[in-house]
């Protein structure tokens, strides 16, 4: 069965609850779409589905015993948590609660898998104790149709290297390790060394440097991941004694997760190859605390800066008050410890507000098992369907009136 999915519009400087309005209307017309192209595979259909085989009218216009099995195409975190109507931040395997995302997850001590027949006995309840618990499970009401289907709903999602590793964790990793140049006052030193990495066998040559550039594709961010650690490494070298214990987690996180990207890319694996895999996803969760800075958003950056604010107004009244008394060299040394005072509680401010707990740094811990049960993940890479874009639907669009 083929089916074109309906394509919401992007919605841009709209107000929240419009927005979440727009969404819910969004999720419900996929949802019914969904609902009238697997509607002869469901239990509602065919109430024997969820214990056996049954009756299903081929194309040749007979009817057949089946045991339908059903599979899932790649696609974005995004699109998966719609699919299964699941609210943003929320794992489309397990259970992890929202402010666990960020953890390390020992594999022998995994969260359980989402139970999705729970979910329909609850939405279908309709009541106030109902929602609550969806709520908390952070799943939305309503009807789904994965849910009245003859499957593990929590096996359709498979591991996809480009949309989690290249532009999404890798990524993620460029924006810490920028942040943190800045902040450690090597960002130039860094942007020189990057920009002067060679142009060997398949490497792309720089010509740009990282704040330049807007938005990086998947290719681009597999090339750096080859050099990132030298980059790094040498962007460091030198400096104060007192600041060689912070560089030093800055480069073994930064190898740690690179180092798990290329366990993750491997053609074949065994049992060796898995373990340091998760010895390195492991060591990247102990260190990744130094670019913790990196991670404040919107919100604790607002909060950062009305604490400057506020921290200012304080210096000034402290200048003013001792105007009189403070000598020149004295109030030089005041102004200084002032600085020194306001940056350190800004950074206190953004570490304390800032956390890692976002979906994609939580899906990595589920990738082990996932090799186990399925093999190398190579075969869900969606570069080579991204690629397929170009020949298939772009340059036909570019050839076409």
């Amino acid at each position: 069965m083929v089916a074109l999915l309906p394509i919401p519009i992007k919605n841009r400087n709209i107000p929240q609850t419009r927005l979440d309005a727009q969404r819910q209307t969004n999720r419900e017309v996929l949802n019914d779409v969904l609902r009238r192209v697997l509607q002869p595979l469901t239990c509602i259909q065919h109430p024997s589905a969820e214990t056996g085989d049954y009756n299903v009218l081929c194309a040749d216009r007979n009817f057949r015993r089946c045991k339908p099995v059903l599979s899932a195409w790649l696609t974005v975190y995004r699109e998966y948590s719609d699919l299964h109507h699941l609210e943003r931040h929320a794992s489309f395997w397990c259970e992890c609660p929202k402010n666990e995302l960020g953890d390390y997850v020992n594999p022998d001590n995994q969260h359980p898998l989402g139970d999705h027949k729970l979910y329909r006995m609850l939405s279908n309840a309709n009541t106030k104790a109902a929602d609550a618990e969806l709520s908390s499970r952070r799943v939305h009401r309503g009807f789904n149709v994965f849910r009245h289907i003859p499957c593990i709903v929590c096996d359709l999602p498979q591991p996809d290297l480009l949309h989690t590793m290249n532009i999404g964790m890798l990524d993620h990793l460029q924006k810490w390790i920028f942040h943190f140049m800045k902040t450690r006052e090597r960002l130039d030193k860094y942007n020189e060394i990057s920009l002067s990495v060679a142009a060997y066998h398949d490497l792309t040559p720089k010509n740009t440097s990282y704040e330049e550039v807007s938005q990086r594709n998947g290719k681009e961010m597999k090339e750096m991941s080859r050099y990132l650690l030298g980059v790094v490494t040498q962007s460091v070298r030198g400096g104060k004694h007192a600041q060689r214990p912070i560089f030093n987690r800055a480069i073994e996180c930064t190898r740690a997760l690179l180092e798990f990207y290329m366990y993750a890319r491997y053609k074949s694996h065994d049992d060796a190859t898995l373990s340091y895999m998760e010895d390195s996803l492991h060591r990247f969760h102990t260190f990744k605390d130094v670019f913790l800075l990196g991670r404040a958003g919107k919100k604790e950056k607002a909060k950062a800066n009305a604490l400057r604010m506020e921290l200012v107004k304080k210096r000034k009244v402290d200048e003013e008050t001792n105007a009189e008394t403070w000598t020149p060299s004295k109030k030089l040394c005041e102004m200084n410890a002032w600085r020194v005072y306001i940056s350190h509680a800004i950074d206190i401010s953004k570490e304390l507000d800032a956390d890692f707990n976002f979906p994609k740094i939580h899906l990595m811990s589920h990738w082990a098992e996932q090799i186990r049960r399925y093999r190398a993940l190579q075969q869900y890479f969606a570069e080579r369907h991204e690629q397929a874009h170009k020949t298939n639907l772009k340059d036909g669009w570019n050839a076409s009136n």
